[in-house]
């Protein structure tokens, strides 16, 4: 079975991109939006059980860009493919945030 294409997926990972975390900005409309989704998806994902790790590898794939999917998941210890549902599942939850997704 193959795996739904979002029409959005590249949008929301440059909304995510371009989330500052460390930075307080002033922000107007879409981009008052954009941030609000990426800020309650970290907080929701914070909540999470491993929670700190999944952060510590969303932080090192989209705001450091210092690691690929892979490496960033040798850097947090986990698996290729926990790396890869971790990323889906943070793309989601920012998506659904920002009213794309009806999960």
């Amino acid at each position: 079975m193959s795996k739904p294409r979002y029409s959005w997926w590249g949008y929301v990972k440059a909304i995510i991109r371009r989330y500052a975390p460390d930075q307080e900005q002033e922000l107007h409309g879409v981009s008052l939006l954009e941030n609000n989704a990426v800020r309650k998806a970290v907080s929701e994902t914070k909540s999470m059980q491993d929670g700190e790790e999944r952060l510590k590898f969303i932080r090192l794939v989209f705001w450091a860009k210092t690691h690929t999917l892979e490496g960033a998941a040798m850097a947090v210890n986990c698996s290729d493919r926990t790396a890869r549902r971790w990323h889906t599942d943070f793309i989601k939850c920012v998506a659904r945030n920002y009213g794309l997704l009806d999960d």
